[in-house]
């Protein structure tokens, strides 16, 4: 690999209208804990007719170099670094494809203020917001998108997407990668998911969750789903 400077990643920033930490945290009030999070994690698949999930229990810890640069300062202000997230993690992996409204799902997760539009949203209902209760950026490759989620906007104004094969992203920034488990030097033919668990560090930050995930306790979700 060469020792040249890295070209910086740049993508497709989807930032809601408002910040939706605390609608995370009412959401998580509605929807339970546990391995129902797994269930809404099916239930999306099955609706986006997938035909097959794949649940991973991911121990590893990944290396911290070769990362994506934040584009926001607060970065600099909090001294925060996406390397939190090289840790394990919870990986869901289906075969579809995700389309493009199911982008614009994801921002009206964020968007819709009355709670009774949650149910018309599309495939990314309001229950895929359950997965915050294990995590603080979920993020996810389908086709040849990478997708970021930042609600706190700690690193990305809300949520970016890249095209990670025309840009060439692998090359650049392999370890960014590395904790997919997958080929990323070309398309996916599905969606992965990716949901790094929120460490003792993270509950301190969060304003989404305090709740601190242990990879023993998605074990024992697998174990009740």
């Amino acid at each position: 690999m060469s020792n040249k400077t890295p070209k910086k990643a740049k993508g497709r920033e989807f930032k809601p209208r408002e910040p939706y930490t605390h609608r995370l945290r009412k959401i998580l009030e509605d929807y339970p804990d546990g391995s129902q999070v797994l269930r809404e994690i099916l239930q999306n698949s099955d609706d986006a007719k997938s035909t097959e999930q794949i649940f991973i229990l991911d121990h590893n810890t990944y290396p911290k170099d070769n990362l994506f640069e934040p584009d926001l300062d607060n970065y600099k202000r909090t001294d925060l670094k996406l390397d939190r997230y090289q840790g394990p993690a919870l990986l869901a992996k289906n075969n579809t494809i995700f389309e493009e409204r199911d982008f614009q799902s994801l921002l009206k997760l964020a968007d819709s203020e009355k709670r009774d539009q949650y149910d018309k949203i599309g495939v990314m209902g309001v229950g895929f917001n359950s997965i915050y209760h294990i995590t603080d950026s979920p993020s996810f490759i389908t086709g040849d998108k990478y997708v970021i989620l930042d609600p706190h906007e700690w690193y990305f104004n809300g949520g970016v997407e890249f095209d990670f094969v025309d840009e060439k992203l692998y090359d650049e920034y392999p370890n960014q990668f590395a904790p997919f488990r997958i080929p990323c030097d070309k398309s996916f033919k599905g969606t992965i998911f990716r949901y790094p668990l929120r460490t003792d560090d993270d509950s301190i930050d969060s304003d989404i969750s305090k709740k601190i995930y242990k990879p023993d306790e998605i074990l024992a979700m697998f174990q009740k789903f």
